[in-house]
């Protein structure tokens, strides 16, 4: 064993550890569990004054029993976003309450539910306030293990994608010649990555397999990084999108990742379509006068028919007939006045966009800022040619220039609304919208159309992209 090895199995002496330390093995749980204790000690107190909390030394059992909930969620020892850490105080609120309560009973103990609730989530929306003022930095600091040809991109996507949640302080090159990654600290050999991680006080690994790294090998690194507490992280290498259908199929010593078929291949995917011209159809006759009443503002606008229909491509390259109110004036797309605005193009890819679009009536810039030109669109989600939620319609000129992968959006029906139009709309570049309608499709399921539709309200609200 070297002097390094030593050193770095010297951190894994247990015997020193508190229990609470083997929870909170980072600075960021440390804040989070004093901040938790403080807010339960803030409450219980306010609790005995204002009479709902029973004064004595039994009142004070909520501050560890609180900090107990909350630690087996794992937001001491996890990473997380604020709305993710959220949830997990969520979660122990809910749960603790219960576990309180059949305690209680069990023990002939008075125990008031609805003071133990009050309790609960007071202490849970402090929690939620403290943590909104943490530190944004990375939750972990990476040493990258691989072959010189995976290294360049793992480190790029780390720093590039996942800044908040990776800081990459080294790289361990276990096969092949030096990599160029910069000023970043390089190893030679696996029995580099103990010195990396000490000189890079690193609280995290992330291997990613090779065929010339041997097994044995990785696997006496991994038992000693688990020894010495560090978070251990393995890189499947493959652009895995569909994270929800995916699992791990473990057959005696062989881990596979599964990939499960996508769910709009399943029977889910037909209860959407019946719920598209079922929910279509009725917001057609809700909100029909308000249709007439928008029919009327444009024809008195400007003049031309208040509808404009164009040809969109819909699943499977169908084209169909896209209704909408006009927006712009009558002689818009005639080929003089897209000509003359050649020039002033400001989008990305094949899409054509003009931030002030001159050709834009009074009515129209506001009806493309509320997103109430696309009403009419319900008709084609009742014919069936859309659905309300689903990638953008695309045009046949944007169809043609489609590189193959893109062709994926077809799979699928158009949407009124979706990752696109919530995330950003025009705003976004055209590899953020492919990216996002693949994601899309690839992702899909029942639950993710009805947080579009959530989202979208939000959207149209704020108006962002809408142009």
């Amino acid at each position: 064993m070297t002097v390094v090895e030593a050193r770095l199995q010297a951190r894994t002496t247990t015997g020193t550890r508190t229990a609470v330390r083997r929870i909170v093995r980072h600075r960021t749980g440390r804040l989070l569990l004093a901040g938790d204790a403080v807010a339960a000690v803030l409450v219980v107190s306010l609790g005995t004054v204002v009479g709902g909390v029973h004064r004595g030394p039994d009142a004070l059992l909520f501050v560890p029993l609180w900090l107990a909930a909350v630690g087996m969620t794992g937001d001491y020892r996890l990473p997380g976003s604020v709305a993710l850490r959220s949830h997990r105080l969520l979660l122990a609120a809910l749960v603790l309450p219960t576990a309180a309560l059949l305690t209680a009973e069990a023990i002939d103990y008075r125990l008031s539910a609805l003071t133990v609730s009050a309790v609960c989530a007071g202490t849970a929306a402090l929690g939620m306030a403290g943590r909104r003022l943490l530190p944004a930095g990375p939750s972990y600091r990476v040493v990258v293990v691989g072959g010189s040809a995976a290294l360049p991109d793992l480190v790029d996507r780390l720093v590039r994608t996942h800044p908040h949640r990776f800081a990459v302080v080294g790289a361990c090159v276990a096969a092949g010649p030096p990599p160029g990654l910069g000023d970043l600290p390089l190893g030679q050999g696996l029995s580099s990555c103990s010195e990396l991680v000490l000189t890079g006080d690193a609280n995290a690994v992330l291997i990613a397999p090779h065929p010339a790294i041997d097994p044995a090998a990785v696997r006496r690194l991994r038992w000693r990084l688990e020894d010495a507490g560090l978070a251990v992280f393995v890189w499947a290498g493959l652009d895995i999108s569909p994270a929800g259908r995916t699992r791990l199929d473990l057959d005696e010593d062989l881990p596979l990742l599964h990939v499960d078929a996508p769910r709009r291949l399943g029977p889910s995917h037909a209860v959407k379509r019946v719920l598209d011209r079922v929910l279509a159809l009725l917001a057609v006759l809700v909100l029909a006068p308000l249709l007439l009443a928008l029919v009327l503002a444009v024809r008195l606008d400007s003049p031309g028919p208040a509808f404009y229909r164009q040809t969109r491509v819909g699943k499977d390259d169908a084209r169909f007939t896209m209704w909408k109110l006009r927006t712009m004036h009558a002689d818009a797309d005639t080929v003089a006045a897209l000509a003359a605005l050649a020039v002033a193009d400001q989008g990305s890819g094949p899409l054509f966009k003009i931030q002030r679009d001159p050709r834009v009536t009074r009515v129209g810039r506001w009806l493309r800022r509320t997103s109430l030109d696309e009403l009419p669109q319900l008709f084609n989600v009742i014919f069936g040619q859309m659905s309300l939620v689903g990638p953008r319609p695309a045009l046949p000129s944007e169809v043609e220039r489609y590189h193959p992968d893109v062709r994926h959006r077809l799979v699928v029906h158009p949407g009124m609304t979706g990752l696109w139009q919530v995330s950003g709309r025009s705003d976004l570049s055209w590899e953020d919208s492919v990216r996002l309608d693949q994601e899309y499709v690839d992702d899909w399921s029942l639950l993710l159309d009805a947080r579009i539709v959530v989202r979208t309200v939000g959207a149209v609200l704020r108006g962002r992209g809408a142009y």
